[in-house]
């Protein structure tokens, strides 16, 4: 007992409802204390949600970049087997239009030549 207190006689019932408000008025500051250590783990825990969701969608964004690196290199790789061939068939339709014609064309050859006066070697 400090020297500042002074015993006083009480009745017993007013005694243990002093105690009584006395302990609820310790657990209602734990309560208090509790309610804002909660708070702001709740407030941690939304920080690092908005942070997982931010590494994720880097995360996405770089998956969505390779995927169109991918495709552009393949949409280069199209383009040169259409090249090819065009290529390709732009040889087989001379190739055709030759050996459709070329008896024909051997004909007017051989008749300017002939015009002319060439002979060929016996």
């Amino acid at each position: 007992m400090s020297t500042d207190e002074v015993m006083t006689p009480v009745p017993r019932q007013e005694a243990i409802t002093m105690a009584e408000i006395h302990a609820l008025r310790g657990l209602t500051d734990a309560v208090s204390s509790l309610t804002r250590q909660v708070e702001g783990l709740g407030l941690k825990v939304d920080d690092v949600r908005e942070r997982v969701i931010k590494i994720e969608a880097r995360e996405y964004e770089r998956q969505i970049e390779h995927q169109n690196d991918r495709l552009n290199a393949a949409f280069k790789r199209i383009d040169i087997l259409e090249a090819e061939r065009d290529r390709q068939a732009g040889a087989i339709g001379v190739g055709a239009w030759i050996s459709k014609h070329a008896p024909w064309l051997v004909a007017v050859v051989m008749a300017g030549l002939a015009a002319l006066g060439w002979k060929g070697q016996a």
